[in-house]
């Protein structure tokens, strides 16, 4: 089943007949319409309205039928049940609506299938199709001959009622008979179950989630902790040079006279300013989510864009799980590693890198490994990450030792780690000032690799003592240099193009990435202001040509909450950094 969300960043420009073609072509991808929709049936507004309400629907009712729909499961505690591809047994989250619909209902296509919507005005309503609803459904990527046709076969039907959504979802057949595709499960549901499962249908794509007024979107990013100054001014100075950029676009779209242009005068009612709001939190953690709460209070936004944290990023990702909002790439070292609905991440920060280096041991494990690390949260992680990736045998060779975060590492400390005499694999999540007095102990020769952090020296390459040179490697988790995507050179335009200056270049690229992202998944949600249908978008968008060069490698798809999902290591050459390892995926 699909669980994709289709490519259709296409324009097109249309003349003459051309134009009414399209427009047909767009028609006919809907498959399924509403009789209504089309302007050839007789129901009357009257008989619509009464197929829309529910009445003694209650929250309790709803929110079973929100776990039927996103989880598979009944208000029992049972799994849902359906069958496929006529006997095919499945349940739980094989046969959840979620899987292949998606958590919006906005559908998805993928490899030639195509999911509909089955949000409430596409079921239970008259919606007239217009070219901006439409563009999305044939437009979405590389089609095969069997999709073409499917979604330019017209097929009208009228807006279900609830008896015959109720009988169709049993059945597979719609209410004017036609046999549903064979992948649609056929669900085995009591009246009470489907009647639930119909009172959430009712609700979802149901008017704009908050944030969205008739003239703005809101945004908000947030800045948590004592972050750095310049670190902050690099952020918010690409955030208010991309927002006056995209609000120029927009204010010269709402003046042009008309709004005719072929297909652009469809796309006009979705235009919105995009406002910022910047929610900077003081204190301690243990605040934070207090004011966050009092921040989302004040002014609902859309989305979360970007940030900056330093330390934990909790509060903020249980606030946006708390109220279903997007969260969209934060510049934190600490996201929350269980996976939520509505948070997205760069990359799972510290742990990565541990990870990665586990594995990389793992290939050859070494006869002893020693461990020092200061003791503070970043090393912490670190650390924590290389023991839960190694095997049970390499946990009980590792020997770690943990030192304050203020005193100086000693040659006498060094001198009494190496004092065995024995090949030793060093992993030191230390900076690199702790690396001189090392360097001038006397057994030194003994030590068969280092392995450092490089994000924890400072994303710098570390001026090792000769002695040491040829024995340190480093996890490195960004694009090897000059191996970057070629966009980095157009974001890197697009910076100098507003003067900002070169310095803090991951973090304005970053950010950059949030931005930009945010952008092209909006513009596909057209006038569905949906939450779940703009954090697919950004999903589907991840993978696709926006990467500006930071990470080798990005991609997004349900379930998975970190963009780039990996770290190399690498060793330190004359020449610069060459890789030690291939990229390597915990």
């Amino acid at each position: 089943m699909s669980t994709g969300f289709g490519h259709y960043g296409v324009s097109i420009m249309m003349k003459g007949g051309a134009l009414a073609a399209v427009g047909l072509a767009c028609l006919l991808c809907l498959g399924v319409l509403p009789r209504v929709a089309l302007g050839q049936g007789t129901t009357t507004d009257s008989e619509q309205a009464q197929s829309t309400l529910q009445p003694g629907a209650s929250k309790a009712d709803i929110a079973a039928g929100r776990r039927i729909y996103e989880r598979g499961l009944l208000a029992t505690g049972e799994p849902l049940r359906g069958t496929v591809v006529g006997d095919v047994m499945l349940e739980g989250a094989q046969v959840q609506c979620a899987s292949c619909h998606r958590r919006s209902g906005f559908g998805t296509s993928e490899g030639g299938a195509y999911v509909a919507p089955i949000v409430a005005p596409w079921l239970f309503g008259a919606k007239t199709p217009d070219r901006a609803d439409l563009f999305r459904k044939l437009y979405q990527e590389v089609q095969p001959n069997r999709m073409k046709s499917k979604v330019r076969s017209l097929q009208v039907r009228t807006a279900y009622t609830d008896a015959t959504l109720a009988t169709a979802l049993r059945t597979g057949r719609d209410n004017t008979g036609r046999v549903l595709d064979p992948l649609m499960p056929r669900y085995r549901l009591d009246d009470t179950s489907m009647a639930q499962l119909i009172a959430y249908l009712h609700t979802l794509g149901q008017g704009s989630d908050p944030g969205v007024d008739d003239e703005a979107i809101h945004f908000a990013t947030v800045i948590a902790g004592d972050v750095d100054p310049a670190d902050r001014q690099a952020m918010m100075e690409v955030m208010e040079a991309f927002f006056r950029r995209k609000n120029a676009e927009i204010e010269a779209e709402l003046q042009r006279p008309g709004h005719s242009p072929y297909h652009r005068d469809d796309f006009y009612r979705a235009l919105r300013r995009w406002v910022l709001h910047v929610w900077e939190l003081d204190g301690l953690p243990s605040g934070w989510s207090d004011q966050l709460e009092a921040s989302y209070r004040q002014q609902p936004v859309f989305a979360l864009i970007s940030g900056l944290g330093e330390g934990t990023w909790k509060p903020v990702h249980e606030l946006c799980e708390r109220r279903r909002v997007p969260c969209l790439f934060p510049n934190t070292e600490q996201p929350v590693t269980e996976v939520g609905d509505y948070s997205l991440y760069l990359s799972p920060g510290w742990r990565v890198e541990g990870a990665a280096l586990a594995r990389h041991l793992s290939s050859a494990p070494p006869s002893q490994i020693v461990e020092v690390y200061r003791d503070q949260d970043s090393a912490r992680l670190l650390s924590q990450a290389l023991h839960d990736e190694l095997a049970p045998a390499q946990q009980a060779r590792i020997e770690s030792r943990v030192v304050g975060v203020d005193p100086s590492l000693t040659e006498s400390f060094w001198a009494d780690l190496l004092r065995r005499g024995v090949s030793t694999t060093l992993v030191l999540w230390l900076p690199e000032v702790d690396l001189e007095p090392l360097s001038r102990v006397k057994g030194v020769e003994s030590i068969s690799e280092i392995y450092l952090s490089y994000r924890l020296l400072g994303n710098t390459v570390p001026n090792v003592p000769s002695q040491l040179a040829e024995k340190v490697y480093l996890t490195y988790p960004y694009a090897l240099p000059g191996q970057e995507v070629p966009r980095i050179h157009r974001v890197r335009a697009w910076l100098r193009s507003r003067r900002l200056p070169a310095n803090h270049e991951r973090l304005r690229l970053n950010t950059y990435f949030a931005l930009s992202i945010a952008d092209h998944a909006l513009v596909h949600l057209v006038e569905s202001f949906s939450r779940d249908y703009f954090i697919e978008g950004v999903e589907h968008e991840a993978e696709n040509s926006l990467n500006p060069g930071v990470f080798p490698h990005l991609s997004l798809g349900p379930g998975q909450r970190f963009a780039s999902k990996g770290s190399w290591v690498v060793r330190v050459s004359n020449d610069g950094i060459e890789p030690l390892s291939e990229w390597i995926v915990p």
